[in-house]
């Protein structure tokens, strides 16, 4: 019996021994290997592949320095955010610096609130007032642009505009260009009678006038010089620009695409064509989500030896160029030259000019990246991606536009009254109505 306890004894010993050890092993590994889990929903705790997709881009270390005073709460809030980048980059640095004990350094810096962020990678600096995933991951978009891309928008025969606001304008797009590191500015041939050298696109966007004839020449020179170009066109008269048209090989089809494929996704305008799939192209290799396009035009490629045509945005096949009304009952009709899809709405012009590659593109619609339309699908993502491509920053070309997740929860006017009822009125008189009955009915016993 005694030897029997004491090899009870022995072995509890030794299992205690053994799980001592375990601790301790763990504690060390610990030290040395750093893992954690997000169980959170929708893994809010983490960061989103497309950030995680920027920071691959990284090429060396990116330093972060918080100016903020000795606030406990704000410090621990950026040191957690930051920590999320460096689980993937431990090469992010964090400093926190007082702005009150460094008062010549803040404004040096040009500091002007509590909380605000200085980047520097490669020698370039970005500074960050916003704490979030998205404001963060467009500033390193940023410091990766190693020079200054304008973007240039032609005005003064009513076009688009950049920064617009009303429907029909791509102020929206604009905004979203000037976020990830665009230099964004309006252009008037007529008054500046140039287009700048230091131009990395230019962008016609659905003229509704004629140009002058000087200015389509200055526009033939600035693209017979290399320029990279972005021509969003809409159907009907191409506006004095058919020289340019003649100049690339392209030509515009008579009429309107419609697309009878748009009615079993539930779409009541057959003139809202649809992209669902891309070729192997730098510009959409990567890109899967489908792009809407509404009151577009056909164009295609006619053979020029100086440029390669790539149809990079095609219809599907029940699809056409209706040159009809599009009132009632609507049907292909071959004898007025009204084409079967698939058509193309966009065409990628590339050729080598000076050692290095000559980008235009031409879409037959505008439309999509207004803002009314540029929420539609994938239009924004596909509109950030041509302008990469065209001014050469295919390193970007797979980082969606928007990089963190949606956290907000929008309720309508009749669903908050509806809650607001129930759980302030309705379930609190309940309750009390509840123990009204079971002290009245405690009573009668």
């Amino acid at each position: 019996m005694k030897q029997h306890n004491r090899k009870a004894r022995l072995q509890n010993l030794f299992f205690y021994l053994l799980l001592g050890i375990g601790v301790l092993l763990i504690g060390w590994l610990g030290t040395r290997h750093n893992w954690v889990w997000d169980w959170s929903d929708n893994a809010q705790n983490s960061l989103s592949p497309g950030s995680v997709l920027i920071l691959e881009r990284l090429e060396s270390p990116l330093k972060i320095t918080a100016f903020v005073p000795g606030e406990p709460r704000l410090r621990r809030q950026i040191t957690d955010i930051v920590e999320r980048y460096r689980r993937h980059r431990p090469d992010i640095s964090l400093a926190f610096v007082d702005p009150s004990r460094n008062p010549a350094l803040t404004r040096k810096l040009g500091i002007r609130v509590s909380g605000e962020m200085r980047l520097e990678y490669q020698g370039r600096s970005e500074l960050l007032r916003e704490i979030n995933e998205q404001s963060l991951g467009d500033a390193i978009q940023r410091l990766l642009q190693t020079d200054e891309r304008w973007i240039l928008a032609l005005q003064g025969h009513g076009e688009r505009r950049l920064e617009g606001q009303v429907n029909h304008d791509l102020g929206l797009f604009g905004e979203q260009l000037r976020r990830k590191g665009y230099k964004v500015q309006a252009l008037n041939l007529a008054a500046e009678a140039l287009v700048p050298t230091n131009t990395a696109l230019l962008v016609i966007a659905s003229p509704q006038h004629p140009y002058l004839e000087a200015e389509t020449r200055l526009l033939l020179n600035y693209i017979e010089a290399g320029g990279n170009l972005l021509w969003l066109m809409e159907p009907g008269a191409q506006q004095g620009l058919e020289p340019i048209a003649a100049a690339i090989g392209m030509q515009v089809l008579p009429g309107t695409l419609v697309d009878a494929n748009a009615a079993s996704l539930g779409l009541d305008d057959p003139t809202m064509v649809l992209v669902p799939r891309y070729p192997e192209h730098p510009a959409t290799k990567s890109f899967d989500l489908t792009s809407l396009y509404p009151q577009a035009a056909a164009i295609e490629a006619v053979e020029n030896g100086d440029w390669k045509a790539t149809p990079l945005l095609g219809t599907l096949p029940n699809s056409w160029n209706e040159t009809g009304t599009l009132k009632g009952e609507i049907s292909r009709d071959p004898s007025l030259g009204e084409r079967a899809g698939p058509l193309s709405v966009g065409i990628a012009f590339t050729r080598e000019y000076k050692g290095r590659q000559q980008r235009l593109m031409v879409i037959g619609d505008g439309d999509f990246l207004s803002n009314t339309f540029l929420g539609n699908g994938g239009n924004l993502d596909l509109g950030l991606n041509l302008v990469r491509w065209l001014t050469w920053e295919e390193r970007l070309m797979d980082i969606p536009s928007s990089i963190s997740r949606d956290r907000t929860f929008d309720l309508s006017q009749a669903a908050g009254s509806f809650i607001g009822l129930v759980f302030l009125i309705l379930l609190p008189a309940g309750l009390l109505l509840t123990g009204i009955l079971v002290w009245w009915h405690r009573r009668r016993l």
